[in-house]
């Protein structure tokens, strides 16, 4: 704004004022802010506050940080469920997953494979779940992504564990043996 909005009669007080109190933010920037692909970068963090977005802290680049703010909506219509729990997961960067629901086993004729995925004898199995990763993830990675899912998980159902033992770590020099990682499972 080059000039204020002061009527002709303005004292040289609400002259000074309207000078120093001069909007610092461009009127093109504001049209932006509720934008997700316009809103300027450091203003990001507030429209994702305003939106509500959960995982904002896994997201580790300005277009995931942009594809949480677009999700969110649909995200929070369907919290509670498994498509909600599957695309924060996607929302984030760690690919597909597939989530294995009711852990109980409930047929003994041999169409379950006993791999630590099912449980027998344990009442409360029926509610917990184990999602299974494409990718390897830290433990810090894990902690924070853990707390994003319960977000999104139904609030009777119960998080095991997060699986990336089909995506196990290679020997490449690109991970180390530091604690970081664990070999393949991340449970509470």
């Amino acid at each position: 704004m080059s000039h204020p909005l002061l009527p002709s009669n303005q004292t040289p007080l609400e002259a000074a004022l309207a000078h120093v109190m001069r909007p610092s933010v461009d009127p093109d920037v504001i049209k932006t802010l509720w934008d997700a692909d316009r809103c300027p970068v450091r203003l990001l963090p507030w429209l994702a506050w305003a939106m509500a977005v959960d995982g904002w802290e896994l997201a580790e680049s300005e277009a995931v940080q942009r594809s949480l703010i677009k999700n969110s909506l649909a995200m929070h219509r369907k919290k509670g469920t498994p498509w909600a729990v599957r695309q924060i997961i996607r929302s984030l960067g760690f690919g597909e997953v597939v989530i294995v629901e009711g852990r109980l086993i409930r047929r003994r004729d041999g169409s379950t494979t006993r791999n630590g995925d099912y449980v027998h004898g344990a009442a409360n199995a029926w509610a917990q779940y184990i999602v299974k990763l494409s990718r390897p993830v830290t433990k810090d990675q894990a902690e924070m992504l853990r707390s994003a899912i319960e977000r999104y998980a139904p609030g009777r159902s119960e998080l095991v564990a997060l699986d990336y033992t089909e995506a196990a770590l290679r020997h490449n020099g690109v991970a180390r043996r530091d604690g970081q990682f664990t070999r393949g499972t991340v449970t509470k």
